[in-house]
């Protein structure tokens, strides 16, 4: 249990980090150029363990589990991580995107009963509620930037969820190590065939100013963070490892504060709880699950 305690840990402060490292580099490199080069590099940490996973489970996939494995990785890291780096970007304080992020499970009970059938009961009523009353409360509606950010980091929870649903779905026969390294790097491998038809520049956007960040976001964010996750599933439960997701949003105001020297207001610490509370109640009752991941 004290390991799985310590991989909890190292995985909530991992992803805690996300937010506001991207927004030190976030003036100075394109956002899809940090998405690939996160993913890329996370997804190739990762991929070792898949396909020595599917080596030891003995999967064989075929044409049709590596096309939805594609499909997932577009939306999830061409649509859904491209949002939120974009959020990071026009967002005041990386803190609050990270707390709106942090709402996916919201969108994930949603999508969860048009697609998987499941229902909507009062608990669950009053946790969305909740999200939307903290996602509400961070969002001025004075300010342009702000509002589009938050527009933004909405966008890429909702889509974040729908990959996590179509996922349990479509990727039944996977553990959500393969499923996750194996998404991660196709996705990052469609979205440069993207980037290079958009001429978008990923390599002279590497410099000494940000290389640093983009190695830490992609090896350990993305890479140490995700495997941390799931040693912590193997460890304890996929219920117990959830908590990575209560933890991150109440670290990240704090990171943000160190990091990029932005003290956080009152609207930060009100939209957390109300947050924080209704992922809560929007999670408790589900059932546990190793095939998919929140972040």
């Amino acid at each position: 249990m004290r390991k799985g305690l310590f991989y909890i840990l190292l995985t909530a402060i991992m992803f805690a980090t996300l937010e506001p490292v991207s927004k030190l580099i976030a003036h100075i490199t394109n956002p899809f150029a940090i998405t690939f080069i996160r993913f890329f590099i996370g997804g190739a940490v990762l991929l070792p363990f898949s396909y020595a996973k599917v080596k030891k489970s003995a999967i064989v996939l075929d044409k049709k589990d590596y096309l939805t494995i594609t499909l997932l990785g577009i939306l999830c890291i061409c649509i859904s991580m491209t949002l939120l780096q974009y959020a990071v970007l026009k967002a005041d304080s990386p803190a609050l995107i990270a707390i709106i992020f942090s709402s996916n499970s919201v969108f994930t009970m949603l999508f969860s009963a048009i697609i998987l059938k499941d229902r909507i009961n009062l608990t669950k009523t009053i946790a969305i509620f909740l999200c939307v009353a903290g996602v509400l409360i961070c969002t001025d509606f004075s300010s342009k930037n702000n509002l589009l950010s938050v527009i933004l980091a909405a966008l890429s929870a909702l889509t974040f969820s729908l990959y996590t649903v179509l996922s349990k779905k479509f990727m039944k026969k996977l553990s959500g190590i393969i499923q996750t390294g194996y998404s991660f790097f196709i996705g990052s491998i469609v979205l440069l065939v993207f980037l290079l038809i958009m001429r978008i520049e990923v390599i002279s956007s590497i410099g000494s100013s940000n290389i640093g960040n983009l190695l830490y976001l992609g090896i350990g964010v993305t890479g140490i963070g995700y495997w941390a996750y799931f040693k912590a599933m193997e460890k304890t439960s996929a219920m117990a490892a959830s908590l990575v997701f209560f933890i991150k949003p109440i670290l990240t105001p704090f990171v943000a504060f160190f990091v990029n020297g932005i003290v956080p207001n009152g609207k930060v610490f009100v939209a957390l709880a109300l947050v924080v509370s209704g992922s809560y109640l929007a999670t408790k009752n589900k059932e546990e699950s190793k095939g998919c991941v929140k972040k």
